[in-house]
């Protein structure tokens, strides 16, 4: 498949919450890349919940492979898995921070699973981040930096949310990262529940503390 049709199956015409899939990933699947030979294809078993529920969004901010593989899982419970990577390739032959082009293999393989799942107009959204986005150490001036981070529009607003029957948000990953912390600051203050989980417990209700200035 071409990049634009695993695109329109992740991002189908008409459908709620998929404004929000990037598209920048999908440009590089038209590309030559190399194999990913080693890269285990299974769904993983949901653990910290047991059934969809229409007024709760879900994001997974984990590795990336492991982020559209969950987000299949979840496809599989009733939600409806959106995208939203937003780093670059480098260009062949360089080394980069983050390897934004791992998960490619995965969108594909993540579209024809899509295909078999029957999904409601309606199904509440889960966003699939990678945590390695935050990946900016370099070693020397040669590396580039493809390294990127959320910001509110690449979400739907709390606004948005809520006139969409979402109250509660479930962030599964290892930790609260600094860019989504930010951003889902704003959407505690308007009374949408924000929880979290290690993806094996039950997830808790945080309270997200207010950005410094210089982090606004």
């Amino acid at each position: 498949m071409t990049g634009k049709e695993v695109y329109k199956i992740w991002a189908p015409i008409g459908i709620k919450w998929v404004d929000w899939v990037r598209p920048v990933p999908f440009i590089g699947i038209d590309r030559p890349s190399k194999l990913h030979e080693f890269i285990d294809y299974s769904i993983p078993n949901i653990n910290y919940l047991r059934e969809c529920s229409k007024d709760t969004a879900i994001i997974i901010d984990i590795e990336g492979i492991n982020s559209i593989q969950e987000g299949i899982a979840l496809a599989k419970l009733g939600y409806r898995p959106i995208p939203i990577f937003n780093g670059t390739n480098p260009t062949p032959g360089s080394r980069s921070t983050t390897n934004n082009a791992i998960i490619e293999p995965l969108l594909v393989w993540g579209a024809l699973e899509l295909k078999t799942i029957k999904l409601k107009e309606d199904a509440p959204p889960a966003f699939l981040l990678d945590k390695n986005r935050l990946n900016r150490y370099k070693i020397n001036r040669s590396i580039f930096d493809n390294s990127w981070d959320i910001y509110p529009q690449d979400i739907p607003t709390p606004e948005y949310l809520l006139e969409n029957g979402i109250t509660k948000i479930i962030i599964r990953g290892d930790l609260l990262q600094k860019d989504l912390s930010k951003v889902l600051y704003k959407f505690q203050k308007r009374n949408i529940t924000v929880l979290f989980t290690n993806g094996y417990e039950e997830p808790k209700k945080i309270k997200i503390k207010k950005p410094k200035i210089d982090e606004i």
